[in-house]
């Protein structure tokens, strides 16, 4: 009997230690998700920056359009990036704004029309 009641309490701690790693990483894979958009918006600006001409610029840009070819590696990402944004534009217009102007909200704005503008118009011409 004392074998099975080890057993029995090691289970329940099993349990308890996956219910608790689920919770964390259901709290933890949204910055996950961001930090791998905010990779990705690096990788395009790298091979922007750099140009084909480069070694190192050419391998960016290669591996910029394999990643973003395939949707389904992008595109929980994408909507973590636009929550975010919509969480952050929120706060800037209300009135529990930390910072006193508006130029966050402009900004807020600007980041977003040009993204729309490059969804819309620049990988239309790409393709």
């Amino acid at each position: 009997m004392p074998g099975s009641t080890l057993k029995i309490v090691s289970n329940r701690s099993f349990s308890l230690a996956r219910s608790l790693r689920g919770g964390l990483l259901v709290c933890v894979r949204p910055f996950g998700y961001l930090a791998f958009v905010v990779a990705l918006w690096a990788l395009s600006a790298a091979a922007r920056l750099l140009g084909e001409e480069h070694e190192l610029g050419f391998f960016a840009e290669r591996l910029n359009r394999m990643i973003w070819r395939y949707p389904d590696v992008t595109r929980r990402g994408v909507q973590v990036a636009w929550v975010v944004w919509l969480v952050l534009f929120v706060v800037a217009i209300s009135p529990y704004d930390p910072l006193a102007t508006s130029w966050d909200e402009v900004a807020l704005g600007a980041l977003a029309a040009g993204v729309l503008w490059r969804q819309r118009f620049v990988h239309r011409v790409e393709r």
